[in-house]
């Protein structure tokens, strides 16, 4: 038997490799001939080809790479690696039917090339040998270039396509979202997601941590999805191929200083809890904090609220006090209605299991203060206004590094975990107004704050909660997006027309931030009836809840009805609910239409929330695939608030609303077979409590898990379609009613059983 040297062994089997049809067959008859065996590298040994495979090319920031054996190639950004793999190349005939893949001709060649004078890198493909109908040449060009990698193909048979699918990576799961970037400003839908949720429309990946998104395009089609198998985004496109890296998406739309939002501070999600001011306004004090916080630990704890908020009650006895007492301040809290003092009453809140937060105004003192008298020479201007008298010259460094720096110490102190900093909008405001004044003139109005806010956050931490109260205008809201973990977007609610002026209106120009840079807080959620009446409450919690924003409680909670009460349940706790699209907008008057999308790994389902702003009753038409963005198909659709299936929709749905009234409803696709409808937890309709849910066709048995609060009367509403008939129960109007044990709060299992007819 011959010799062969390792150089030899190496150049053979490479050759087979990449050598196309040829090359194989003469390693086939080497090996059964001639005994020669395909080289394998040593462990650790580094091969050194002597020809180039040419299966490779990268241009600035993106590559791309063909493995020569599977033919599947991938794809890399620079300073992230991988951003594609399992790239998979087949062609179809009209009628979509398979005729083969890169693997099913017998003859490719690399062509890489980056041509004079153009601006990119290619690796062209030279296909030969292939199944009928290819012709003697198909070619297939990958092209890296400098903001995007692509990929098309010439010398097709007619009536011949090609596709591409693959999986794909931008960034950290959790920080990656489907969103669509560049939507028609006509359609009026209002779009939300839970978990890793992917809609027909949407054509990117973003990644909030890097404000970066990577745009898919395809010429004939393109489609984004998600894998719970695969454990990543998936794509398939037709036609040709594109992948567009966007840098500073939020940056370069919105003019912001942009940073991703903190999720390691005290509120994972957005948060929820009572809040003074609302409720029972200058009628604050010790008592009333602990009662309500009592009460939300009775009846509100188990469904999600986690903290009280002492709004500014605490040192202001009324709004813009001329002669305000001078011993009542930031650092003078009202001891006849803290008599313990605030360090008392945060321990008081904690002890009941809830975070304490603090309204704080540490720019301006509501009088002459021991504050203000120590720092007189740092005083802009004692103008009179509803928050206060005394503004300090925001751009004075013994504002910035010593008054600033003792007022959060203090917070500290006390014991408070979150603040909700007001006056914000006003502080910057006589900044502009008394800017000649200032000490340092030379520095804008907004770069002064900027750096005494930035001052409050090395006190305190990166991870100590921090609200910006402002609102008013654009600037207000986004001046220090990058600084605090939540903004204020809209003035004080308490009235039915400050809910559509100051939520519905603000909201649809904000809410493409929320859960991205910071969470949008929409103000209080005020239901007692002397606000709203019963449609215009449950309104304005449908609304918020699932759009997964704060939900802060704007009531007396001791005198609110129990039908308020359980409102609010159902709105708790708040999901990781996040946008799906890049764009402001605004409202014809008539309808705020909220569609979310919600993935788990056991199954996806949409939920609306349609609200009739006017006046008076009026007919609403949904047309379901192209309004909620699903696939065309037969839906479920189940009425939450009434917990009423409505029936079986392929297209239109129309629903009559009273004035102010919104209605609620879980769209699932129709399977079959029993499956869930709704539950009655949750607006989101299973996504607070639901898991593992599964059918077994052998046993005909559906089942799963649900985590239920204690006394709660918990219900699964499922669907039994015609042909099966349950082991248990009564089925009525189509839905059998499961009430599993809720007399503990725990994970409970469930399961029922059915039989065919």
């Amino acid at each position: 038997m011959p010799t062969y040297s390792r150089t030899d062994l190496r150049c053979l089997s490479l050759g087979a490799e990449i050598g196309g049809a040829w090359a194989r067959r003469l390693m086939s008859v080497l090996i059964k001939i001639r005994g020669f065996k395909p080289y394998t590298p040593l462990i650790g040994e580094r091969i050194m080809q002597h020809e180039r495979n040419n299966t490779y090319a990268n241009y600035f920031d993106h590559a791309l790479s063909i493995d020569p054996i599977t033919r599947r190639l991938k794809f890399y950004y620079e300073g992230r690696g991988v951003i594609g793999d399992d790239i998979y190349v087949r062609f179809l005939d009209k009628d979509g039917k398979m005729l083969g893949d890169l693997c099913s001709f017998g003859a490719i060649k690399y062509v890489w090339d980056q041509p004079l004078h153009e601006t990119y890198a290619m690796v062209r493909l030279d296909l030969r040998e292939g199944p009928a109908p290819f012709g003697e040449l198909t070619q297939v060009t990958f092209r890296a270039k400098r903001d995007r990698v692509e990929a098309d193909a010439d010398g097709l048979p007619e009536g011949v396509r090609i596709e591409f699918s693959g999986n794909l990576y931008w960034g950290e799961l959790d920080d990656s979202f489907a969103m669509c970037l560049d939507r028609d400003g006509s359609e009026d839908d209002l779009r939300a997601a839970y978990g890793h949720a992917v809609s027909t429309i949407d054509d990117c990946l973003f990644d909030r941590k890097t404000d970066m998104a990577l745009r898919l395009s395809g010429r004939d089609r393109s489609v984004l999805d998600f894998s719970h198998e695969r454990g990543c985004y998936t794509f398939l496109t037709e036609g040709t191929l594109s992948l567009e890296s966007i840098l500073y998406v939020y940056r370069t739309r919105f003019r912001t200083n942009y940073s991703c939002i903190n999720k390691n501070t005290a509120f994972k999600t957005a948060h929820t809890g009572w809040m003074t001011w609302y409720s029972v306004k200058f009628e604050a004090n010790e008592e009333v904090v602990l009662k309500n916080a009592r009460f939300q630990r009775q009846f509100l704890y188990d469904y999600g609220a986690k903290s009280i908020w002492i709004d500014w009650d605490w040192y202001h006895e009324e709004f813009g006090l001329e002669d305000a007492p001078k011993d009542i301040g930031f650092f003078q809290p009202n001891k006849q209605k803290y008599p313990h003092g605030l360090g008392y009453i945060a321990q008081q809140i904690k002890e009941l299991g809830f975070i304490p937060v603090l309204w704080v105004a540490p720019t301006v003192e509501p009088a002459e203060t021991e504050i203000v008298k120590e720092f007189r020479d740092s005083l802009l201007t004692d103008c009179t206004t509803w928050c206060g008298k005394y503004f300090f010259d925001i751009s004075d460094e013994r504002v910035v590094n010593e008054l600033i720096p003792r007022a959060f110490e203090q917070v500290k102190e006390w014991g408070f975990e979150a603040v909700k900093w007001d006056c914000l909008p006003n502080t910057v405001g006589y900044a502009d107004e008394w800017h000649e004044c200032m000490k340092h003139p030379e520095i804008t109005s907004t770069e002064s704050l900027r750096r005494l806010c930035q001052k409050a956050r090395e006190v305190v931490g990166e991870d100590f909660y921090m609200m910006s109260c402002a609102g008013g205008n654009d600037r207000e809201v986004l001046m220090l997006s990058d600084v605090f973990d939540t903004a204020r977007i809209g003035n004080d609610i308490f009235h039915w027309r400050d809910f559509i002026g100051d939520f519905v209106e603000r909201i649809l120009r904000f809410y493409s931030f929320h859960n991205v840079s910071f969470y949008c807080d929409p103000d209080n959620v005020v239901i007692r009836p002397e606000y709203s009446d019963f449609e215009q409450a449950r309104s304005r919690v449908s609304a918020v809840s699932l759009l997964g924003l704060p939900v802060t409680f704007g009531d007396e909670l001791t005198e609110l009805p129990a039908d308020r009460i359980e409102m609010l349940r159902r709105a708790l706790p708040t999901l990781d609910i996040h946008p799906m699209d890049v764009r402001e907008l605004t409202h014809d008057g008539k309808r705020f239409f909220v569609t979310l999308a919600v993935d788990t790994p056991y199954e996806r389902w949409n939920v609306f929330d349609i609200l009739n702003m006017q006046e008076h009753a009026d007919n609403f038409t949904i047309n379901l695939p192209r309004q909620l963005h699903i696939e065309q198909g037969e839906y479920l659709v189940f009425d939450f608030w009434h917990q009423k299936l409505l029936g079986i929709y392929d297209g239109d749905l129309t629903l009559e609303l009273e004035a102010n009234q919104s209605a609620v409803c879980a769209v699932r696709r129709l399977t079959g077979r029993p499956q869930i409808a709704s539950t009655s937890r949750h607006l989101t309709q299973g996504a607070a409590e639901l898991s593992d849910v599964r059918w077994d066709e052998n046993s005909l048995t559906l089942s799963g898990s649900s985590e239920v609060v204690r006394g709660d009367g918990y219900k699964i509403f499922v669907y039994v379609p015609q042909g099966f008939v349950p082991t248990e129960g009564e089925v009525c109007d189509g839905i059998l009613t499961l009430t599993p044990d809720d007399s503990e709060n725990r994970k409970v299992d469930w399961s029922v059983s059915f039989r065919r007819a």
